[in-house]
């Protein structure tokens, strides 16, 4: 598959803003015995990008850079089971459970990111988005002004006239299957703090529909309605708007006809989409059909980076995602 001009381009810019970091992020990577997350792990060392955190006894060999660690033998093991005893003891969890939780991977490495000693965690290599979910939010916990997870893709397509020179955020594929308009204003919001902390780009965010400025009347079309408006009362630094049909949001002839007036319309970087199902398809239709890069799900509304991998997934998915979640480190 030809890789789009727009991924290259656009991960060499990232590499370069993480060389320019004056300390280098630490990220956990739980599943340390796998090949591909050692691969990933050596090159992300080796380049200078970040210091990657490997759990387990990784097999092969290794990079001097990398550091290796066993939940079972850590020293700070259990100050890390007290940690996740006093944040999950409201929920009726003890001491011995606790001690017990902090031995699986995912775990303690949301534990190590909790307690400071990673600026964040990349899971699910061999573990599904429910488990890394769950480790992230009962060890991290989640962003003070954002009540709502989330997940976003960076997808770079061929369409170089789209977005940010063809790199687009699509959010969420991955968590909110039914979204409220509050949540979709905060799924807008944290993708938005995403695009710019991530991407390095300001965010035009449009919140999709298949109406386009009141041309359908639906309870669904109202949802997102009802959303831009939360999030424009929330944060009016936001360069926000919505209704709008995808072809209006990304096509600037499109949206000049469509959206007369709309500063968003035509020029979107960052796609809300209505739903879990419509995004999920979206994103995959454009990565399967328009031969897109995929990376993520990052997830979002988080305190400190947690990420998620498909199962499915290339050591050159886990090096892409190990620079983003660096990149959201260090904001």
């Amino acid at each position: 598959m030809q890789v789009p001009e727009s991924a290259r381009r656009f991960f060499e810019l990232q590499t370069e803003r993480l060389r320019r970091q004056i300390r280098k992020k630490r990220i956990a990577f739980p599943e340390g015995e796998d090949p591909r997350v050692i691969a990933a792990a050596n090159r992300l060392c080796t380049e200078e990008l970040l210091i990657p955190i490997l759990m387990g006894r990784p097999s092969g060999q290794v990079a001097s850079c990398v550091v290796v660690e066993q939940p079972e033998n850590n020293p700070k093991l259990n100050d890390y089971a007290r940690l996740l005893y006093e944040k999950r003891r409201a929920r009726g969890i003890t001491e011995m459970e606790a001690r017990r939780m902090a031995l699986d991977p995912l775990v303690f490495a949301g534990l190590m990111v909790a307690a400071g000693d990673a600026d964040g965690f990349v899971g699910g290599a061999a573990t599904t988005t429910a488990d890394t979910f769950r480790a992230a939010h009962r060890t991290i916990g989640m962003r003070p002004d954002i009540k709502t997870a989330s997940g976003v893709m960076i997808v770079c397509t061929h369409a170089e006239e789209c977005g940010a020179g063809g790199v687009l955020a699509m959010a969420d594929p991955a968590l909110v299957i039914e979204p409220t308009p509050s949540q979709l204003a905060d799924i807008a919001i944290a993708t938005a703090d995403t695009v710019r902390d991530v991407m390095g780009v300001e965010p035009v965010v449009a919140l999709l529909s298949f109406s386009t400025k009141g041309s359908a009347k639906h309870p669904l079309a109202s949802k997102v309605i009802e959303a831009r408006r939360i999030v424009e009362a929330r944060r009016p630094d936001l360069h926000v708007d919505g209704e709008l049909q995808a072809d209006a949001a990304l096509v600037e002839s499109v949206g000049r006809s469509k959206a007369p007036g709309s500063t968003v319309a035509g020029k979107a970087n960052t796609l809300i989409f209505p739903d879990v199902g419509s995004a999920n398809i979206g994103v995959k239709l454009v990565e399967r059909l328009g031969r897109a890069v995929c990376t993520g799900p990052l997830f979002q509304g988080f305190a400190k980076p947690a990420n998620d991998l498909s199962r499915g997934c290339s050591a050159e998915d886990i090096y892409r995602l190990g620079i983003l979640t660096a990149l959201q480190a260090g904001q």
